[in-house]
């Protein structure tokens, strides 16, 4: 056993996107964690004469047990060498293992099974071959026909708010008030925001149209172009994947209805639904999603794909500026991931 790495892989099995390994912890490693593991086992100990989590040594083992300590000793080297295990045996998992301690004793080596799930592999298919085959649109345009549908949406929605209004504070109205449009004028524009006339108006109406339309036809196009690469792509999803992100979805989706002040389980009694039932419906999309995500990445690696640092580093003071309490690591990871996938999406959009 070498005296660098403090452990013995003893048994290694891989099945199923699953490695095994069996693991023997040397105990002059363990020994190292022995002051932490007094003071992690007697943190709760109220003893006469001590301040509680005070006593000494002696006294925690009079009261817990040598056991006690050696546990806490166990969990403390666990933390500790994991990342290291990781790291010296190249293993690319994808969330913390599942640990069982084996063999524990205050006399000899710390024993334990570690599975991790494993990155599964990802076969991509001719994915620029795909990309080519799925067309832009034809370029998008706003018509003079939808301005001016647009503008009869406005003076009809004014025309039924100023009736309503009307109504309510006890004023008499006509019934037929509600279907008299008020003029599209320079009075009528005014309040509608800061423009300087009619005309201005149908301008940036028309900007801010055709933009929208650019966008929804960028999106609807990226759809797409990710539904032909997902239906190619080789890969065999480990369920704890699909599982993770439909925990997820569950918890966004409950976080938005309770964010309207509506109760979650009132909510599911109206539409009929169990909470397992959202999560059977939403497993499929949830696939998906697993997918895209192992998709994304790879092909970023494949063409050596990187965002701007300068890009991250803006975005990343920006949400510090908002949210004071942020994890810094967590929230640069999260926009790293976002801008790659954007440069992704970026690549493939310029293929011809």
């Amino acid at each position: 056993m070498s005296q660098e790495q403090n452990y013995k892989i003893k048994e290694q099995k891989t099945e199923k996107g699953e490695l095994s390994l069996l693991i023997e912890i040397e105990k002059s490693f363990l020994d190292k964690f022995r002051e932490a593991g007094v003071k992690a086992a007697g943190k709760n100990l109220e003893v006469k004469g001590f301040r509680k989590g005070t006593a000494p040594e002696k006294i925690v083992i009079e009261n817990l047990g040598e056991m006690a300590i050696v546990q806490e000793q166990a969990y403390i080297s666990l933390n500790e060498i994991l990342p290291q295990i990781v790291v010296n045996e190249k293993i690319q998992a994808i969330t913390n293992p599942k640990i069982e301690i084996t063999k524990i004793s205050a006399s000899d080596n710390l024993e334990f099974k570690a599975i991790f799930t494993l990155m599964p592999e990802v076969k991509l298919p001719d994915y620029k071959k795909i990309t080519k085959e799925i067309k832009p649109e034809e370029k998008v345009e706003v018509t003079d026909k939808e301005i001016d549908e647009y503008i009869e949406y406005i003076r009809k929605q004014r025309a039924e708010a100023d009736y309503i209004q009307k109504k309510t504070t006890g004023e008499e109205v006509d019934e037929k008030d509600k279907d008299k449009l008020p003029e599209f004028d320079e009075e009528f524009v005014k309040t509608l925001g800061d423009f300087k006339g009619v005309d201005d108006f149908k301008k940036q109406l028309k900007e801010n149209m055709l933009k929208e339309k650019e966008t929804k036809s960028l999106q609807s196009r990226r759809i797409k172009i990710l539904e032909g690469i997902v239906e190619k792509t080789d890969v065999e999803i480990p369920d704890i994947l699909i599982e993770e992100e439909v925990e997820r979805m569950y918890q966004n989706f409950k976080a938005q209805i309770e964010g309207m002040k509506i109760n979650f389980e009132e909510y599911l009694k109206q539409i009929k639904k169990k909470e397992e039932d959202l999560r059977k419906d939403w497993r499929a999309d949830a696939l998906k999603r697993v997918k895209v995500d192992l998709i994304l990445p790879k092909i970023a690696k494949e063409e050596d794909l990187k965002p701007d640092q300068k890009k991250i580093d803006d975005e990343l003071e920006h949400i510090k500026e908002h949210h004071k309490e942020i994890n810094v690591d967590h929230a640069r990871i999260y926009i790293t991931h976002g801008l790659t996938n954007e440069k992704v999406f970026e690549f493939l959009e310029e293929l011809k």
